[in-house]
């Protein structure tokens, strides 16, 4: 892609992109991005050094592959809706603790779930039991710690089976256990919906973000069959749906844009067990570009990611916009990032 000049005034930090539509339009893709510390007692402040988006993304393990996602790579010209997640480990209440509940809270959006330290599933004389947790100082909220997985106990790998909604779990078993078997146990659970043992399939309980391969993001692809093979391809399907491009856990995706100023707690991911504070109110950026046939064109932005790392302690707002490129990338000489008017 072209470098266009940019000029960005809102203090934040911007990376632009440019990615196809359903009918493989070039769309332009401005991301305004903005980091803030928060502190045990919820106060805010703006970083001085604003790392730009990562448009590669990031996992938590070597391969992408068998690993779940820790910043997802931006591959969406537009989301329908503000996601929420939440990066960290539960902490213990206490020394010697053995669950503890943590969530996210962002105005309408709320999740929580329970936290155990590592338990076995055992299986003799065909009777099934779980053992107690053990004591834990902290556990990373990643969806290896969820239910999922895969079953390869049958010899023939074709036969091999997972977790549609979340492959890299623990705890998934297509086929009976035999006597003397042993099973981790998952440690993040939907405490409405807890694991109870073989053959249980209850909801993945996650905070991260879901890969675009997992279910039910992958339910809104769309139908690759004959048809599309041979009357539409390599555009998308005609029924794909936009809600593909939202990558947050089920029950952390906004109904609509978050506005910012909103109310905002966490709970259990830090040493003090809960912080809350507000979503810095800003008001939406604009940017403006300037293409080659001397036009100029305001682009309204939408806040359709926010990320709270537990660990750090930085609040990430991710602000996005896009514009059709007729032309190509070429179209676009300049970018002006403006605080919104």
């Amino acid at each position: 892609m072209p470098h266009a000049e940019i000029r960005n005034s809102t203090g934040f930090s911007y990376a632009a992109t440019v990615l196809s539509d359903e009918n493989a339009v070039p769309q332009y893709v401005s991301i305004v991005q903005a980091e803030y510390s928060f502190s045990a007692t919820g106060e805010l402040q703006l970083l001085e050094e604003q790392a730009a988006a990562n448009l590669g993304g990031e996992w938590y393990g070597d391969d992408p592959a068998v690993s779940s996602i820790k910043l997802e790579p931006q591959i969406a010209f537009v989301k329908p809706a503000t996601d929420v997640v939440l990066i960290g480990h539960a902490h213990a209440p206490h020394v010697g603790a053995t669950e503890v509940q943590v969530g996210i809270m962002v105005g309408p959006v709320r999740k929580i779930a329970r936290v155990t330290g590592d338990r076995r599933l055992f299986c003799r004389l065909g009777i099934s039991t779980i053992s107690a947790p053990e004591p834990f100082e902290r556990i990373p909220l990643i969806y290896e710690r969820a239910f999922g997985g895969w079953d390869r106990t049958d010899e023939n790998p074709k036969k091999h089976l997972h977790e549609p909604r979340n492959p890299v779990g623990t705890g998934f078993r297509a086929s009976a256990p035999g006597d003397d078997s042993e099973l981790a146990v998952p440690n993040v659970e939907d405490p409405e919906q807890p694991f109870r043992g073989y053959g249980d399939t209850p909801p993945p309980a996650g905070f991260g973000f879901i890969a675009a391969n997992w279910q039910p993001r992958s339910s809104f692809a769309g139908t690759y069959d004959q048809v599309w093979d041979q009357e539409r391809k390599p555009l998308l399907p005609e029924d794909f749906d936009r809600r593909f491009f939202n990558g947050a856990s089920p029950g952390l995706i906004a109904p609509g844009y978050l506005a910012g100023d909103e109310p905002m707690a966490l709970l259990g991911v830090t040493p003090e067990g809960r912080v809350g504070f507000h979503l810095p109110a800003v008001t939406p950026p604009l940017c403006a570009v300037h293409t080659r046939s001397r036009k100029r064109i305001e682009l309204s932005s939408n806040l359709d990611t926010v990320i709270a790392d537990a660990d750090r302690r930085v609040l990430t707002m991710q602000w996005r916009a896009s514009l059709p490129l007729r032309d190509g990338p070429h179209e676009v000489v300049a970018v002006d990032v403006l605080p919104a008017k």
